[in-house]
């Protein structure tokens, strides 16, 4: 499946003359990039390119940058379109395939240019030094790495790389090029040779073995003198470029120390309809490049910090800044910052469970209290931290009430999740928690609420009536608040603000570690109005070895707190940046539109209809990286000790020789699926 663009045969909007193919003003008509849109922008604007130093490079953060490698698939381009064999038949076809691939219909000028600009300042240090530019791609185009070089060349921006290197490797084809004397040579890289199919372990091999990724090393041409200085070359001298976060750090503990987050986004792109997980440098704000460039040069004053994004979508209605009423937070990884739950049983069906009632003493409420809640990186007891945001956000400054609740995707239950809650002392704070998907196993229920008396109680939420994704969720919680607190039908004060009678979507917000949450991908493309993205990162945790995808509000700054709380009492200070202002016309073929059907295609990704020749543009689906799994969260040891905290409670490592020695790792319920 794919998106295409094609010049033989042709596919255009309906309304597009179908003049002679020469007519480059006909042929573009109703496909090229309309006008840019002023938006509102501040520092809390989003889809920016964001760059961040490791703190664990230590003394090393004093050395300069040598070599930027860049992505290519969304980062280089927004969208990347090629033919099947990854080559053009005609001037027109490589004129379109530039349009489509590099410039961005929401922000004036040329993005190539800019591209250019931006390559020729990298690659001049301050110190008059030549800095190396290099590619590295998962592009799945069955013509590899020449495929890339091809699309490079359409936009003229070939000539400002290195070398391009290809994952993963592929039998009987070359996975690497490196240009000199102005050729590209093909050759193959050692990735055969790789622990791991990752791009950290690339660059860790780069550094290790620079001639064999830089074939032009100890030759005597102009690029072969460029690149001498990649010679002796220590891994904090790399800035990544990737709009993959995953490719940041690998399962086998290599890290890229400096690199650059490219942001990605879902976007109505030209014809194309609404297209997913777009990305490139510079799509919506030009600052990025001036931001990479500073990054590249001053990479020390760029610490990764981990902390939390909020943000206010465009939305009709939204000069009335509704005060939010409702806050509702993801479980694992949010609250939690990794998410551990003891195997007996009862843990998931009894509430008010302890480890006292277990059968197997495999946990104790200090040990879980620790895993689940409490960071090791920053001072002071996580814990109590959270208390104290938890409540101040029910009440505004206005002095008017609002209600917390949980959406959980744990498929432990909503019983596990309220005793694990109860044991940090947070379960007084919610007035209910909900779980998806439906639970297939009747004796655990999908909603808890606390009554009045402050007394806990199963229930069912509509979750029959509803799509199984947080966005469509919070828009039913929205139009019948009393389907999912039960609480409202109790007179007199509740336990919850009684302004849930009269919800609106943009009265809720919703914190949760998953971009994905907060908008569907059902027919409704249901979206959540006003949302907190909580950091992700993969690490090394107590004695469980590195887990990915860990998270929790405040575990790396007690900044989050604030920030959220800020958020929650002023939305509309932290606007979302558009990228639906270009009007999709009535004519223009869109994954709903009824055009598609007569089209006589088959549709693709983002109902794109493909049609059947080489000369089609497609959408190449293997260079999306998803997520990894998350590593089970178990400990390698029997017995932590989960009493070593320091005087303010902050968790320090234990003193040498108070961990036993290694023992089978009990069998736990891995309590993380959200």
């Amino acid at each position: 499946s794919g998106y295409l663009k094609s010049l033989a045969p042709l596919v255009v909007p309906r309304s597009a003359s179908m003049c002679s193919v020469s007519c480059l003003k006909c042929l573009f008509a109703g496909s090229m990039k309309q006008p840019a849109y002023e938006v509102k922008r501040t520092s809390h604007s989003v889809y920016r390119l964001r760059c961040a130093e490791r703190t664990e490079i230590g003394a090393a953060s004093n050395l300069p940058v040598k070599l930027v490698v860049f992505d290519f698939d969304e980062c280089l381009t927004l969208v990347t379109l090629m033919t099947e064999d990854g080559k053009y038949s005609s001037p027109e076809q490589e004129v379109w395939a530039r349009e489509v691939n590099f410039e961005t219909p929401w922000v004036p000028g040329s993005r190539i240019e800019k591209l250019k600009r931006l390559f020729d300042e990298l690659k001049h240090c301050k110190d008059g030094e030549t800095r190396v530019l290099a590619c590295l791609t998962r592009n799945g185009n069955a013509n590899g790495v020449v495929a890339v070089i091809n699309l490079m060349k359409a936009a003229g921006l070939d000539i400002h790389f290195s070398a391009i290197w290809a994952l993963p490797y592929r039998p009987g084809r070359s996975c690497g090029a490196y240009l000199d004397d102005g050729k590209w040579q093909l050759f193959d890289p050692p990735l055969r040779s790789l622990p791991l199919d990752h791009k950290a372990d690339v660059l860790k091999s780069v550094c290790e073995t620079p001639r064999a990724w830089f074939p032009q090393l100890g030759g005597t041409s102009q690029v072969s003198a460029e690149v001498q200085r990649m010679a002796n070359m220590n891994l904090a001298e790399v800035v990544l470029v990737d709009d993959q976060r995953s490719n940041f750090q690998s399962e086998t503990g290599a890290k890229v120390l400096r690199y650059c987050k490219v942001a990605r986004y879902d976007a109505v792109y030209r014809e194309f309809g609404l297209l997913r997980d777009m990305g490139g440098i510079g799509a919506h704000n030009d600052a990025d490049y001036d931001t990479l460039k500073r990054f590249v040069e001053d990479p020390w004053m760029c610490k990764d910090t981990y902390q939390v994004r909020c943000q206010e979508r465009e939305f009709q209605g939204s000069e009335a800044k509704r005060p939010v009423s409702l806050v509702v937070f993801d479980f694992d990884e949010t609250l939690t910052m990794a998410t551990f739950m003891p195997m007996d049983e009862a843990f998931a069906g009894k509430i008010g469970w302890s480890p006292k009632d277990a059968p197997q003493d495999d946990w104790s409420e200090a040990e879980l209290l620790e895993y689940n809640f409490e960071s090791p990186h920053v001072r002071g007891k996580r814990v109590n931290k959270l208390k104290d945001m938890l409540k101040a956000l029910l009440t505004s400054k206005d002095g008017s009430r609002r209600t917390l609740a949980i959406l959980t995707k744990n498929d432990q239950g909503v019983i596990a999740v309220l005793n694990l809650l109860k044991i940090a002392g947070l379960a007084e704070f919610f007035s209910a928690i909900w779980t998806l998907p439906l639970a297939t196993r009747s004796q655990i229920p999908n909603g808890v609420y606390r009554g009045s008396s402050g007394v806990w109680n199963s229930f069912e939420p509509p979750l029959d009536e509803v799509r199984a994704h947080k966005a469509d969720v919070l828009h039913h919680v929205a139009t019948c608040p009393a389907k999912w607190f039960p609480q409202l039908a109790e007179k007199g004060d509740g336990i919850v603000s009684q302004s849930l009678s009269r919800l609106f979507i943009e009265s809720i917000v919703l914190v949760d570690d998953e971009r994905a949450n907060f908008r569907s991908e059902s027919e409704t493309q249901a979206k959540v109005l006003r949302y907190c993205k909580v950091a992700r990162y993969d690490e090394a945790y107590r004695d469980c070895g590195t887990l990915n995808q860990m998270g929790g509000l405040g575990a790396h700054s007690d900044q989050d707190y604030e920030t959220l709380k800020t958020f929650v009492e002023s939305p509309w200070d932290y606007p979302y940046e558009s990228v639906a202002k270009v009007a999709t016309e009535p004519d223009v073929p869109t994954p709903t539109s009824p055009q598609m059907s007569a089209l006589g295609s088959t549709p693709g990704l983002g109902g794109l209809p493909r049609v059947n020749s080489k000369t089609s543009l497609c959408r190449d689906t293997s260079s999306e990286e998803p997520e990894p799994p998350k590593v089970p969260r178990i400990r390698q040891s029997l017995k932590f000790p989960a009493h070593h905290l320091e005087g303010d409670g902050a968790s320090v490592p234990p003193p040498p020789g108070d961990v036993p020695p290694a023992m089978p790792a009990p069998t736990l319920a891995p309590g993380v699926i959200n």
